[in-house]
């Protein structure tokens, strides 16, 4: 009967057996398994924060062109220089001032 051949580049660790072929370790499938899960997961969350940040994006820019036109009403309704910097707070609107 002839001696089988012992596979040189398989190795154990504490818990599992593994390849190491040129530099690069071929992990235990238990292990594999594992990040395969992890990165679905990762994936998953990540499409969740562009869908969100996309619409987030989005709307945004509505709000801006909204506000943009109330200031606008008033600077026609009440005769704002709208070449000013005005901010709007609780229903009152003053001029920004400059940071010192």
């Amino acid at each position: 009967m002839a001696e089988k051949k012992e596979n040189p580049n398989h190795h154990m660790g504490k818990r599992t057996g593994y390849e190491l072929k040129d530099g690069v370790y071929h992990i235990a499938p238990l292990y594999a398994e594992q990040f395969q899960k992890l990165n679905e997961e990762k994936a998953g969350i990540e499409e969740v924060l562009e869908v969100v940040t996309r619409h987030a994006t989005e709307r945004m820019k509505q709000v801006v062109k909204i506000r943009s036109r109330i200031f606008q009403d008033i600077y026609d309704d009440i005769g704002l220089d709208s070449s000013e910097n005005w901010v709007y707070s609780g229903g009152k609107i003053s001029k920004q001032e400059a940071d010192k």
